[in-house]
């Protein structure tokens, strides 16, 4: 694929492609990414590349997308971790797109990877818990992604420059990143005996497991046992020991992420290989700690300033979910900072200077500021410590005032801090009341269909398409958009455009973003179970917050395709409505003309038992009577014209016969065809049938018509199979009669005198000789064991009516025939039988001789036993 190069405009679209497009993982590195993109002027598409409506967030071994989807819509592409199978990422070159990785493993790709301080941040947990004590620090995760191998790794080696090996049974491996696997790892670690003091987990969903199991096991935490995490997600405010953990600034990853893109799409030098973003680490109590505060890492404190205006700078870079981003975005944000401190620092100055108070201007704007920058959960008591260190420190001439002015900013920080989670809240229950409404109107099912877009909520939405895959095989098929949604209606032109997927989503819809806008462009697959429908673009903004990755739009697109499963559903069941109440119209117009003839066909057939053909050579096809298909067990509309709907299912055996009479016929053959073969039915058996035909001629004595019936003569065939059967076999043991046994021993007797060096047969004589009282009981168990002990070519006759032949063939070729014969016959103790044993027949005769000679071995036999 040709390098694309930079539009007129100087404005790019970027692709992100990311397993999922939510949570405060995924959604964090996406909206960091957005927002510097944004305020660089640039757009953002995110594609989600796992199925939506993944059970229980257990990602398949491999991604459902495969690039080039929306390759041909953006200028650069940046791929998150696993979001691209690997032999794929290796030949990324092909895109022919600038590429910047994020967390994902070293492949033969040659682009920056971008990674969070996983070593920086783990080193500044350790080094935490060591300054508390302790020196038995375990490790818990799942070593599966990169991110978390860099955890490992930087563990272990924290803890042995401080000369501590880390033991096996300090790192407890867990199956995923989730909370169930970290209660787990916490029944080992205590089924061990607690073997360390202090914990880092991989993730905080591991921590927030371990943390739950621990305190059930009856640990009092953080006294029994220090607990530190990593990635900084709300869930770990909200717990008892509020958590320690490693903030890893997803947002400035995605953030770096789209500088580097930039610069590569600007022609700049950017170095292949890992580049980092900081990390900090945030210490409530679950490591030992008595209260909230942040540190991060060993920023100098500048000579002569107040420490706590050292910690309001802190927090205004670390206790914020506004990122540090690309160079526009720096400034301003910067400048932001810069204002937030002043509003604070200022008035606290003016009051301890000339005791001034607050105005009601600068104490709005303070509010207004804090809740811009998103303050994480724990925000407002570092601030509440900082402000009051910061009065300690400036109240030396008027401290009435100081202490004044430091309330009225603690009050205008509350209201700042207290903002953004009412928001949320806000956003919340209207995110609660549109999902509900969305639920119903994608499944009542009688309103308009899915394909249209009307149920996407009435307000805060953006435009949005779908586009639904065209064909089946994935490496050629094209997509077709079937709704879209706007309020402009400029998108409704795009209604039955069909392009290959590389083109999705369209140009329409990423250009249509209104430079600066905060919301982006998600591309999500329109699956559920089995169902793949399409892709879903619709505008809007990521939650960022969520413990989950299951953000709303992920839900909708897999509500989409349930309801697109019940739309086809109901559709094809119209279909077939409709086109029986066509076959019954047709039936019925068909019945007043035919009906007569009909009737008087079909009871001369019914008369007959046969079903009639009639086959037209010239045009190939043959008409075969309901009688026909009846008799082979088909309804009527299940047998085609076709003469393979008969030739088809003749038995092997007998389709060579048939198809030379047939030819014979067609050939000029004077006599009717008349001939018996095997034809399949509709439950799988093979029925005897009779067909009778003949030849009708055209004009000019060429063979036009082939017109006959088909009989079914099964019951007949098989008695008469069974006759003939029965005439060489004994009708009560199945066994074959004295005639046929002597035929077989005499042929035997023969090959033994043409081979006499390799061949020779032996033959057993047996007869009850004490009866139980059940005579047929006891001839059906010696009946049963000779079955047992014949092999492939013996044969065993009943001569008299409690008297056996066995004619055992072959004794030289393998083992002792004659022994195993007689082991197995005389295994029932039950029965008695007299035994009578040729071991050879090579001296006999004929059949008679060597039978005599049976009987008197066995007459000796009787003998001897008595």
């Amino acid at each position: 694929m040709r390098q694309r190069s930079a539009n007129a405009g100087g404005r790019h679209t970027i692709g992100i492609l990311s397993p999922v497009v939510g949570g405060f993982y995924f959604g964090a590195l996406i909206a960091g990414a957005s927002r510097a993109a944004r305020d660089a002027g640039h757009r953002v598409v995110a594609v989600q590349t796992y199925p939506s409506g993944l059970d229980r967030e257990r990602y398949p071994d491999e991604p459902l997308l495969e690039v080039p989807v929306a390759l041909d819509a953006v200028d650069g592409i940046i791929v998150v971790v696993k979001a691209v199978r690997h032999d794929r990422l290796a030949a990324a070159q092909e895109w022919g797109r600038p590429v910047v990785l994020i967390s994902e493993e070293q492949t033969e790709l040659q682009a920056p990877v971008v990674v969070p301080d996983n070593a920086g941040g783990v080193r500044a947990a350790v080094r935490h818990l060591l300054d508390h004590g302790h020196t038995r620090i375990g490790f818990a995760g799942s070593p599966s992604q990169r991110d978390i191998r860099e955890r490992y790794e930087a563990y272990r080696s924290t803890l042995a420059e401080q000369g501590i090996e880390a033991r096996p049974e300090w790192f407890h491996e867990t199956a995923d990143n989730h909370e169930q696997a970290g209660e787990d790892a916490a029944a080992r670690f205590l089924a061990a005996g607690a073997p360390t003091t202090a914990t880092i987990a991989a993730t905080d969903r591991n921590a927030i497991g371990f943390l739950r199991a621990l305190r059930s096991s009856g640990l009092v935490l953080p006294r029994d046992h220090a607990v530190i995490g990593f990635d900084h997600i709300e869930s770990g405010a909200r717990l008892m020991p509020r958590l320690s953990t490693v903030d890893p600034h997803y947002d400035r990853v995605g953030s770096l992420a789209v500088e580097l893109l930039l610069a590569r799409l600007r022609g700049a030098s950017v170095a292949d290989g890992v580049h980092r973003a900081a990390a900090t680490l945030v210490l409530r109590e679950s490591c030992g700690c008595p209260g909230s505060t942040a540190t991060v890492g060993d920023s100098p404190v500048a000579s002569g300033r107040p420490a706590a205006v050292t910690l309001l700078e802190r927090l205004a870079d670390t206790g914020f979910g506004a990122p540090s981003v690309g160079t526009a975005h720096r400034t301003g944000d910067d400048e932001d900072r810069a204002n937030w401190l002043r509003a604070i620092v200022d008035p606290l100055t003016a009051a301890a200077e000339r005791g001034t108070a607050p105005t009601a201007r600068s104490l709005g704007l303070l509010a207004d500021l804090t809740a811009a920058r998103r303050p994480h959960p724990e925000t407002l008591e570092q601030l509440i410590a900082a402000v009051r260190d910061l009065e300690r420190e400036l109240a030396a001439t008027r401290p009435a005032a100081v202490s004044h002015a430091g309330t009225e900013l603690l009050l205008a920080l509350t209201k700042g801090c207290t903002r953004p989670m009412l928001a949320r809240s806000g956003y919340l229950e209207r995110t609660i009341a549109d999902q509900y409404e969305l639920d119903m109107d994608l499944l009542r099912g009688n309103g308009p269909s899915p394909r249209t877009l009307t149920w996407l909520p009435r307000s805060g939405r953006g435009a949005a398409c779908l586009g639904l895959w065209v064909g089946h095989s994935p490496g050629d098929r094209e997509i077709e958009i079937v709704g879209v949604d706007d309020n402009s209606g400029a998108l409704s032109r795009l209604i039955g455009l069909r392009s290959p997927a590389s083109q999705f989503p369209p140009a329409a819809l990423t250009r249509g973003a209104t430079p600066g806008s905060s919301r982006l462009t998600l591309v999500l697959p329109v699956t559920f179970g089995g169902s793949d429908w399409g892709l879903l673009a619709i505008d809007g903004n990521v939650d960022t917050r969520a413990t989950s990755g299951r953000d709303k739009y992920n839900h909708w697109a897999a509500l989409l395709a349930v309801a697109l499963d019940h739309e086809r559903l109901l559709a094809s069941l119209r279909d077939q409505r409709q086109a029986l109440e066509e076959a019954a119209e047709r039936e019925r117009a068909l019945a007043g003309t035919i009906r007569a003839s009909e009737e008087r066909y079909a009871l001369a057939s019914l008369a007959a038992q046969d079903g009639t053909w009639d086959w037209d050579v010239s045009a190939g096809t043959v008409y075969y009577s309901p009688r026909w298909k009846q008799i082979l067990g088909y309804a009527d509309q299940a047998i085609g014209t076709s003469p393979s709907e008969w030739l088809d299912r003749v038995h092997p055996d007998d389709h060579q016969d048939l198809s030379a009479s047939i030819a014979a016929q067609l050939g000029g053959a004077r006599t009717p065809l008349e001939i018996e073969h095997r034809v399949r039915t509709a439950s799988g058996d093979y029925r005897w049938m009779l067909c009778r035909a003949v030849t009708i001629l055209d004009d000019a004595g060429c063979p036009a018509r082939l017109v006959g019936a088909l009989f079914d003569m099964t019951e007949r065939k098989e008695q008469e199979l069974s006759l003939r059967e029965n005439a060489l076999r004994d009708p009560e043991t199945g066994l074959v009669n004295r005639p046929l046994f002597l035929d077989r021993l005499g042929a035997a007797i023969k090959r033994t005198r043409r081979r006499a060096r390799d061949y020779d047969c032996a033959l057993v004589l047996l007869r009850v000789v004490d009866r139980s009282g059940d005579d047929a009981g006891v001839r059906r168990e010696v009946v049963r064991r000779l079955r047992l002990a014949l092999r492939d070519g013996d044969s065993a006759a009943r001569l008299r009516q409690d008297e056996f032949a066995v004619l055992l063939d072959d004794i030289g070729a393998t083992g002792d025939p004659v022994r195993e014969l007689l082991a197995t016959i005389l295994s029932d103790p039950e029965t008695d039988l007299a035994v009578g044993v040729l071991p050879t027949i090579q001296r006999y005769k004929d059949a008679d001789d060597a039978l005599r000679a049976a009987d008197i071995a066995l007459l000796r036999s009787q003998t001897r036993s008595r």
